[in-house]
């Protein structure tokens, strides 16, 4: 192309067009010419006639900075998006999902009957926003059923009573059964005295922490939690003492009879425990029948 190519009025203003809309464009040069059909080389060509070789270096530039700007602010909008989702971070109370959420796992931590930091870390949750939902939820702050919340075809059948058949229990439900809301409130709630007082009957002689469990309607898991909250975790064992003799001579060890437990004397000269207030009577006969060991 000669000089005089450039000066024609017709191809200066045609070309002019095409350059001031590639500018507005935000797209390389590249993808323009592609989208308008254009040859590459002769844009560059009259982009050199008209804006000049320096006007169109520093035009490129602006261009290539403009959209590594643009990529930058998507980058940044999608980040802080993703934090405002997470889950591990936020406290929020007036978002039902989220209270959906936090009350199933608060549920699954109680049953699991492991504590705040070991739950959290075995499904990488926060620790601390478990505990504050943790203590929403046992001081009634927040109430809510979060089965309620899922899809009809993944709305499991499941209660927190320990006492409920195993076949109303079953994680998963006929298609054709339309899910039901349950009645009453699914979550119950225990005072201090009242976890105590079933602590308390667990340690009864002859008593088991699966069958006071079953008998509140809770489940084992929680009951042994109970029982380390107020230091029963463990048994205490039987104290010897010694003794002395009438003669002065010789001492010797005698067991003590545990606590809540009294000794009854057998004719023999065998010695036997039971709960206290017992029939002396009663239990040698039981003794003689078999049914009781004596030490």
């Amino acid at each position: 192309m000669g000089p005089k190519h450039f000066q024609n009025k017709v191809r200066r203003g045609w070309w002019a067009i095409h350059i001031e809309a590639w500018q507005r464009s935000g797209v390389s040069r590249a993808v323009y010419c592609l989208q308008q059909g254009l040859d590459e080389k002769t844009f560059a060509r009259w982009l050199n006639a008209l804006a000049g070789e320096e006007a169109a270096r520093k035009l490129t530039e602006y261009q290539t900075e403009l959209r590594r700007e643009k990529r930058r602010e998507e980058r940044e909008k999608g980040l802080r998006k993703r934090r405002r989702n997470a889950f591990g971070i936020s406290t929020d109370v007036r978002h039902r999902g989220m209270q959906a959420f936090w009350a199933m796992h608060v549920e699954a931590m109680n049953w699991s009957g492991m504590g705040v930091r070991e739950y959290a870390a075995a499904l990488s949750l926060s620790p601390s926003a478990l505990r504050t939902w943790r203590d929403r939820l046992d001081q009634g702050k927040v109430t809510i059923d979060w089965r309620a919340h899922l899809h009809p075809s993944a709305r499991p059948v499941v209660s927190t009573s320990a006492s409920q058949p195993a076949s109303e229990r079953s994680l998963t439900a006929a298609a054709d059964d339309a899910p039901r809301a349950p009645a009453a409130p699914t979550r119950r709630f225990f005072s201090d005295e009242q976890k105590l007082a079933i602590v308390r009957e667990s340690e009864q002689p002859g008593a088991t922490v699966s069958s006071i469990a079953r008998k509140h309607g809770i489940v084992t898991g929680l009951l042994f939690r109970w029982r380390v909250e107020f230091g029963v975790a463990q048994k205490k064992r039987a104290k010897l003492a010694s003794v002395a003799l009438a003669d002065d001579t010789t001492a010797a060890l005698v067991l003590r009879p545990p606590e809540g437990m009294m000794a009854v004397d057998l004719p023999d000269g065998r010695r036997v425990f039971a709960p206290v207030g017992s029939d002396p009577d009663v239990v040698q006969a039981r003794v003689e029948s078999g049914e009781i060991a004596p030490c």
